[in-house]
């Protein structure tokens, strides 16, 4: 196990962190899915093109990029 951080981005910026979890990478990247879904569903589909949700490990590696438009 060990520390992903997790944010919300356009791939522009990757300046603010929303949480962070103690998590295997797979269980990052469920996550990623997790919260990526919860988002898309209060938020027009208009409002989700563009928007990722992303995860970097302890050493600041991308761990997983999970697109809000194909989360429904």
């Amino acid at each position: 196990m060990q520390k992903f951080s997790f944010g919300l981005t356009d791939l522009t910026s990757f300046d603010q962190p929303a949480g962070e979890f103690d998590l295997t990478h797979a269980g990052a990247s469920r996550r990623g899915r997790t919260i990526a879904r919860q988002l898309a569903r209060g938020m027009p589909d208009t409002m989700l093109a563009g928007l990722c949700v992303v995860a970097f490990d302890s050493a600041g590696n991308l761990a997983t990029v999970v697109p809000l438009g194909t989360i429904h």
